[in-house]
């Protein structure tokens, strides 16, 4: 029996939640009605609620890193295949128009007319979560095996964003990377590093994270006091040589700074984090051509990757346990979203049931 109605925790514009009761009307569109597990608060949902974005118009749920459970059996149209009621999925957040150059080659995070799940469709912080048509075509529902938790199975998105990055870039000669930013994001981005067999250095500002980067494998961890400071001691760590790939996981324009100072000849500078409309880039042309240095952004995943991400999560390979650090129920979102904007934690889950 689907619900009639939906509790959630509805924007209504910065600095505004409201917990409702909303109608949960069914279709005859193709889209599916999911029992939300549980939903981790991005560092993305906190800058929407304080700031707002321009990508959201409220009201609206958000949330995007989204562990379910089906509530009939869905067909995955893009494989064919059958999921069955009661599977627990990860949701990805596209929702392609499917119309587009960039759908045709199934890079739908690059969509035209991309819709978000969490962004400009209702997302999941909430009791249920209808997932559009055009979601369902690209497989965006991928069933979770059960020794994933319902609490990892949320970071399962934000891994994927993060082997977007990898992935894009990886090749022979990055053996050495350096990650600018200690949060979540960045922790995810080291075992990857790691993973794929390169010296690794974590630069951050908070000591109890610089801690868990150590156990998860860091080769160095730099608490970057001041750029000078750590442009030093990047320099004496590689034999002023520097990295050939660097990942700016923060949203602080001094990281792309700090990125430029320390990349090696023949080095990647991946933008993972979004800036500050007033962080203007300012480059010598001959510097970059001279010395074979790549700047790229990394947006998104796609469902290929999320299915990448659970193999990985299924076979130990990354441990997403190490980054959750809270867990809310939904009525207290605002406290889940005040403790990761003051980093008191690592990532924060809602579950939202009593």
């Amino acid at each position: 029996m689907l619900p009639k109605e939906n509790r959630a925790a509805v924007f209504n514009g910065p600095r505004s939640i409201t917990m409702e009761r909303l109608p949960l009307a069914q279709s005859n569109d193709g889209s599916a009605i999911l029992k939300i597990l549980s939903c981790a608060v991005c560092g993305y949902d906190v800058r929407v609620y304080n700031e707002g974005h321009r990508k959201v118009h409220p009201p609206i749920i958000l949330g995007h890193e989204i562990c379910a459970e089906t509530m009939h059996p869905i067909s995955n149209l893009g494989n064919g295949n059958l999921i069955s009621e009661g599977t627990r999925v990860a949701i990805s957040p596209l929702v392609p128009c499917l119309n587009c150059y960039y759908c045709a080659s199934e890079r739908y995070n690059l969509c035209n007319n991309l819709q978000e799940i969490g962004s400009s469709v209702n997302g999941g912080f909430a009791e249920y979560i209808k997932i559009p048509l055009n979601n369902i075509i690209i497989d965006g529902i991928v069933p979770i095996p059960d020794n994933i938790t319902n609490e990892e199975a949320a970071l399962i998105e934000p891994l994927a964003c993060c082997l977007n990055a990898h992935l894009r870039f990886k090749s022979s000669h990055t053996d050495r990377s350096i990650i600018i930013g200690d949060g979540p994001i960045g922790l995810i981005h080291l075992q990857i590093s790691k993973l794929y067999g390169m010296k690794t250095i974590v630069i951050g500002k908070i000591d109890y994270r610089m801690d868990q980067a150590k156990q998860l494998g860091a080769d160095i961890v730099l608490l970057n006091s001041n750029i000078e400071d750590s442009v030093r001691s990047i320099m004496d760590s590689t034999n002023n040589v520097g990295a050939n790939m660097i990942i700016v996981a923060t949203s602080n324009p001094d990281a792309l700074d700090l990125a430029l100072r320390i990349a090696s000849k023949d080095s990647i500078i991946s933008l993972f984090a979004g800036m500050p409309k007033t962080k203007i880039l300012s480059l010598d042309p001959n510097w970059l051509h001279y010395n074979e240095i790549s700047i790229s952004g990394s947006f998104s995943s796609t469902p290929i990757l999320m299915r990448k991400a659970i193999s990985m999560v299924s076979e130990s390979k990354i441990n997403l346990k190490k980054i959750i650090s809270y867990t809310y129920r939904l009525k207290n979102i605002e406290d889940a979203f005040l403790a990761t904007e003051k980093y008191s934690s690592f990532r924060s889950i809602i579950h939202p049931y009593e």
